[in-house]
């Protein structure tokens, strides 16, 4: 007779569960799983006690989502008493682990530590990290489900004091150590970080935010006149630092921040130089892994040996090196067996292919907001950086192709976007005073800060933040030079996605009540490192990852978008709100191409906002949507601290950009009752 087999498993993980099952149902196994065994209609939780005390076989598919499950765990409970009681002989529980186990998978309750002794005591079959089915784990597993007993093997060791650990999610981290610093931390790759681990863009000690490009206001003409050098400048920057790095934290397990950025940057050094709460959440931050730092080129530890010139710059130096001494702290460097900074090279190649493109050069000089009348020299601008990059590559010989070192983001500066004369004094590139006379200044500057962050995100294979004041034309000039999934999605899924979400009025009732939460202004480091412990925000932080993973493969289930807001709105349980409930609104932002449309819902209106713009080669359309808690549509709004999520990244499978646009415009405003706004 053959041999029942229960499947307990998250329904994100539902892929895997479903390949596992069709191979053991062909070779012979009776298996239940609840996608193929249960009907509308059928009282399911009945229906799965049943079956799980009818298998001899309990398989549980363990992941970072699954332990989080109450069903699951209240199954694996089940099949562990059973297992207790019965004997191996009667009935057996198998796992079959998606990645590598981490400590911070486990609750600290009963059944939690029980899986824990289960899987040091006995074997267990381990799929890669995208869960996938390979044919040698089957043949294991079937093999092991046809043996009476069980294997014994300490296949998994749990360290105590890594449970708390946000970082390198797929094993434990490798510890180094420092003797000139007399202290411990831990080395990190680039492989080893989470999938959501993000630079603030923000951060860039060069990058400039969306008003000081608004010639009608204050801080561009401040910013004419005096550059970086502004007092007024350079506390407007610190504060939109600020914003931008406490919003990091609200999203992402992990945020990387290079070491010279943590002991020049304004804002990091009044930081180190305080004392208080906002100081002690960093410290934290630092000592969990949350916050990561990128050592600078060959440089082997985070504590710094060399004396400054400025006191101030040294007092700076000596704060650090204080908590260094104190505290271990997470570093990861590009390439560690060789350090070598390749954004040099990176930034050539760059600029020597810069004009190769003629569509995608159009479309980003619209994505810009260039006049049509002056898109043609802008073309022969970048036309112009090739050839002198070019010429710069190969004037020594093509074998001289990497040897770049006088080819640099100052060079570039000097020769297109500040002045180099008449600065009264001070360096050209620190001050960096846009010189009117070298055209489209303010837009190369631009380009080349997305540039550096594309490059820093794709040699660490992770996702780059962009700062909070991003309007929809930026959406696009970003995507532009990241790279993007290439999966079709045709018209028809996006309407059957959207209408399945709009249908759901529980989740306007689920935002409402966030109420005045909603708005950074309410939150200081401190805070957001208390959220940080709670699970319920681990669970969030582990959503997005997941949706940012699906939206590569195009398979996002949009109630999963619902899950997320359950779970981040536990973490505000208990905590009173003492302004008034505000109207939340959520949004969907559309790119195709360059075009925008924004959907716009909250408690009392639904409404559509279009932006122009155009398309790049027929076929070839690049297509994203963003999700997002807030209204997009609105030019000015509150500092929101929910950023939009990414569910499809990719390209449209038709020719015809404005068709594609205006049907899925038309299927808002008339299937979903929603009303069109100018814009």
């Amino acid at each position: 007779m053959a041999e029942k087999v229960f499947i307990s498993y998250s329904h994100q993980d539902h892929a895997c569960a479903n390949g596992i099952a069709r191979y053991l149902k062909r070779h012979g196994i009776d298996v239940w799983i609840d996608s193929n065994n249960l009907s509308l209609g059928d009282k399911w939780a009945a229906d799965i006690d049943t079956a799980l005390n009818e298998a001899d076989v309990t398989l549980g598919i363990l992941s970072s989502s699954s332990l989080r499950r109450d069903e699951v765990l209240r199954e694996l409970s089940i099949s562990l008493k059973r297992m207790e009681e019965e004997g191996v002989d009667r009935f057996r529980l198998f796992f079959v682990v998606i990645g590598q186990i981490h400590p911070s998978w486990f609750r600290k309750d009963e059944t939690g530590e029980a899986i824990k002794k289960h899987l040091q005591q006995y074997q267990y079959i381990q799929l890669s990290a995208y869960g996938e089915v390979t044919i040698d784990a089957m043949k294991k597993l079937y093999s092991a489900i046809n043996k009476k007993g069980i294997e014994e093997s300490r296949s998994y060791l749990v360290r105590s004091d890594e449970d708390n650990g946000f970082i390198n999610q797929n094993s434990l981290p490798e510890k180094a150590f420092d003797n000139a610093g007399n202290n411990i931390y831990y080395k990190v790759y680039p492989a080893d970080l989470a999938p959501s681990t993000v630079y603030p863009f923000a951060l860039d000690n060069q990058w400039l935010p969306e008003i000081f490009y608004d010639e009608e206001d204050i801080y561009y003409k401040e910013f004419e006149k005096e550059g970086f050098h502004s007092l007024q400048v350079r506390e407007y920057l610190k504060q939109f630092k600020k914003r931008n790095f406490s919003l990091s934290f609200f999203h992402n397990k992990q945020v990387i921040v290079r070491l010279n950025m943590i002991l020049y940057d304004p804002y990091f050094s009044e930081l180190l130089l305080s004392e208080g709460e906002d100081k002690e959440a960093f410290i934290k931050l630092l000592q969990n892994g949350s916050l990561t730092i990128l050592l600078n080129n060959d440089q082997m530890t985070p504590f710094i040996h060399q004396k400054s010139r400025s006191s101030s710059t040294q007092e700076v130096i000596d704060a650090w090196n204080g908590i260094c001494e104190e505290t271990s702290v997470y570093c990861i460097r590009e390439n560690w067996s060789s350090p070598i900074d390749l954004h040099g090279r990176y930034f050539l190649r760059f600029c020597s292919n810069l004009a190769m493109d003629h569509d995608a050069n159009v479309l980003l000089a619209k994505a810009m907001g260039i006049p049509q009348e002056r898109i043609n020299a802008f073309l022969v601008t970048l036309k112009t950086i090739s050839m002198q990059s070019f010429c710069q590559t190969h004037m020594n010989g093509t074998q001289a192709q990497d040897k770049v070192d006088d080819y640099s983001r100052s060079l570039f500066y000097r020769n297109y976007i500040v002045k180099d004369r008449d600065t009264g004094g001070l360096d050209p590139v620190h001050s960096c005073l846009f010189d009117q006379n070298k055209p489209f200044n303010h837009e190369l500057k631009r380009l080349i800060d997305i540039f550096y962050n594309s490059v820093f995100s794709n040699t660490l294979q992770c996702s780059g933040l962009l700062p909070d004041d991003i309007r929809p034309k930026n959406y696009y000039l970003h995507s532009l030079y990241l790279d993007t999934g290439e999966k079709e999605v045709s018209i028809e899924e996006l309407q059957y996605a959207f209408s399945e979400f709009f249908d759901n009025c529980e989740i306007l009732d689920e935002i409402q009540a966030i109420g005045s939460h909603l708005y950074l202004e309410n939150w200081d480091l401190s805070k957001i490192t208390d959220l940080r412990n709670k699970e319920t925000w681990y669970e969030y932080v582990e959503l997005l990852e997941l949706i940012k993973r699906r939206s590569n493969l195009w398979k996002v289930d949009f109630n999963e978008i619902e899950l997320l807001l359950q779970r981040f709105l536990k973490c505000f349980e208990g905590t009173p709100d003492k302004i008034a409930s505000r109207d939340i609104a959520f949004s969907f932002r559309v790119l195709v191409g360059s075009r925008v449309l924004d959907i716009v819902k909250t408690p009392k209106v639904a409404k559509v906002k279009e932006y122009g713009g155009s398309y790049a080669d027929p076929g070839a359309i690049p297509l994203k949507v963003l999700f997002t808690i807030g209204d997009l549509s609105r030019e000015e709004r509150k500092d929101m601290i929910f950023l939009p999520v990414t569910l499809f990244s990719g390209r449209i499978d038709t020719s015809d950009g404005d068709g594609f646009f205006n049907k899925l415009k038309e299927f808002i405003l008339k299937q979903c009752g929603f009303v069109n706004i100018d814009q």
